[in-house]
């Protein structure tokens, strides 16, 4: 039988980053058991895309009242609607309002700092009201239900997968060459450079390079991605860090092309304060680089033991120094350590979590 879901989303096909990714995946895990998936973005263009079999993607729509407005026509369109998946906190009270309306189910997705910080009283009641949540990490699972009235069976881990592009393979030289990068050794932080998320700690790990360059002299921080906070960072490193070649810059670097990135890597580092998940620190260990990454966030289910790496504070940067010196060195990643997250595991629970949402009957308001 055909699963009809509606998805709100801040971003998906077309857009970059780990949550469009993340609900790349799941949308496509849910067509497999039959779902059709009609996607309704905040952002991000899918003009030109060519869609997986039984998703499509409605025109992006900036603006909370549009959004709101468009929803509302959308699900009349579409109904009937079996499911309303919800992306992010702020939408919560729409998903549930059209959950009602039209008789459906309301699946919550969360992610970290969506559900960390204080949201508005509105919104905590939508949220209580989700017939299923699903958190990407044990941490914001621990914090939501801290939060708010939500039993715990309601309340599901399904961690970010891994794609099958991100393997092991040989360094490439060439792309040392290309890029200038010496001998090395060469630490690799990929994420966004944004203003709202300067907890990555890209700071922390300029003021450690004077210390580390004193025992490694070739070595070299190289930084993945774009934001509006890359000329900010650019300033600081070259406070931090002013000798010649010690941070590098590469700007956005598309999906295609970070497997050879982190083959290429001694070391990735990111020392993140509050990452909802770090599927970055998956995507490095899967292609066998060691990781360092924070304390703080959930980034321990993505470094769940010393096979992948270690995590440390990001405001003790002793700790950090000691962590990236003893790192550097040891060896590649076993594989092993990165295979319940890879996709046939993660495709298989999205599965199942579907069918479970399905299986409960759709909550009242007032409902525990």
């Amino acid at each position: 039988m055909v699963v009809r879901v509606l998805a709100l989303v801040g971003d998906c096909y077309g857009g970059r980053g780990g949550i469009a990714r993340y609900n790349r995946d799941l949308f496509e895990a849910l067509t497999v058991s039959g779902a059709e998936i009609l996607v309704l973005p905040r952002l991000g263009d899918a003009n030109g895309l060519a869609l997986p079999p039984g998703i499509r993607q409605q025109p992006a729509i900036p603006g909370r009242l549009k959004f709101s407005l468009a929803a509302l026509w959308t699900a009349w369109r579409a109904r009937p609607v079996d499911v309303v998946f919800c992306g992010h906190a702020y939408m919560a009270p729409l998903a549930w309002l059209l959950a009602r309306l039209f008789g459906a189910h309301y699946w919550l997705q969360a992610h970290g700092a969506d559900i960390w910080r204080d949201r508005p009283d509105s919104e905590r009641r939508a949220i209580e009201a989700a017939d299923q949540v699903t958190t990407v990490s044990r941490a914001t699972r621990r914090i939501l239900l801290g939060r708010t009235n939500l039993a715990p069976e309601r309340v599901r881990v399904l961690p970010n997968t891994v794609g099958d592009q991100f393997v092991p393979g040989p360094r490439s030289e060439a792309l040392r060459a290309r890029l200038g990068l010496g001998e090395g050794p060469i630490l690799l932080t990929v994420g966004r450079l944004a203003s709202g998320e300067r907890y990555k700690g890209h700071e922390q790990i300029f003021a450690a390079l004077p210390v580390l360059r004193a025992i490694f002299p070739r070595l070299v921080h190289v930084v993945a991605g774009d934001g509006d906070d890359r000329a900010r960072l650019e300033a600081r490193a070259a406070e931090l860090a002013p000798a010649p070649g010690a941070v590098r810059f590469l700007g956005f670097v598309p999906d295609e092309e970070l497997p050879q990135l982190y083959r290429l890597a001694d070391l990735f580092v990111m020392p993140s304060s509050e990452e909802g998940f770090g599927i970055v620190y998956l995507e490095a260990a899967a292609c066998g680089l060691r990781v360092v990454g924070g304390a703080g966030g959930g980034g321990g289910d993505a470094i769940p033991d010393a096979r992948v790496g270690l995590i440390v504070d990001p405001l003790d940067q002793a700790a950090l120094i000691d962590a990236i010196r003893r790192s550097l060195g040891q060896g590649r990643v076993d594989p092993a350590a990165i295979e319940p997250y890879r996709r046939p595991h993660f495709a298989a629970a999205g599965r199942l979590l579907l069918a479970r949402v399905r299986g409960r009957p759709c909550r009242k308001r007032g409902e525990p």
